[in-house]
């Protein structure tokens, strides 16, 4: 006898926790005849149908990517809740800020990002979070290096981002200070890409971008 489960259920697996998005996602499933008006359970084998439909037919979009403009290609998404996996940022403000900080270095045509401290999570994550889309190379906070090498790695790259409230010491700083960095003294991955995006953002402005 074929498995069935309760279609909330299955909603609530797939993202659609909210109140409004589980009646956006009912609404869809009937619609494409998944299951039908009044029916509160689905086989389990319909699975793949159900998420197929969801991902063709509905779109969530939380409230932080539409204020930051992330939703752009998405003018007709439901607003997600409480709980709800953002299309965008799948309920991540990690993510959210590496995606606004990836638009901000695109605006500002930079590409290759220097990251000057943070400690050993933040240089495993920063990579694996923009290396996509960004050139990205991170350095340790505390080890100081000669001015040479430090101003040649400056000249080869787009910009320069300090991480000020994480592992980095006074003197790493002042080397790796100029015309090209962006100081952040934000605590936290998302807080800071933030920090660096928006200034990066000033940067494009006033160059006309």
């Amino acid at each position: 006898m074929a498995k069935d489960l309760a279609i909330s259920k299955l909603l609530r697996e797939c993202g659609y926790h909210s109140d409004a998005a589980q009646a956006a996602g009912r609404a869809a499933l009937d619609a494409a005849g998944v299951t039908r008006p009044g029916k509160d359970r689905i086989v389990e084998w319909k699975r793949p149908d159900v998420v197929a439909v969801l991902k063709a037919r509905v779109t969530l979009l939380c409230t932080p990517c539409r204020d930051a403009g992330l939703g752009g290609d998405h003018p007709d998404a439901i607003t997600a809740g409480a709980g709800d996996r953002c299309v965008i940022c799948e309920g991540s403000a990690t993510r959210r800020g590496a995606l606004i900080l990836t638009r901000a270095c695109r605006r500002a045509r930079f590409h290759r990002v220097i990251f000057v401290g943070g400690n050993p999570d933040v240089h495993r994550e920063l990579p694996l979070l923009l290396g996509d889309d960004l050139d990205v190379r991170i350095v340790d906070g505390m080890t100081a290096r000669p001015g040479r090498d430090v101003q040649r790695e400056i000249d080869g790259c787009d910009v320069v981002v300090l991480l000020g409230s994480t592992e980095i010491s006074h003197t790493v700083s002042a080397t790796w200070a100029g015309p090209k960095t962006v100081a952040t003294q934000s605590r936290g991955i998302s807080a800071f890409l933030l920090e660096a995006a928006s200034k990066i953002d000033d940067r494009a402005t006033r160059a006309g971008f």
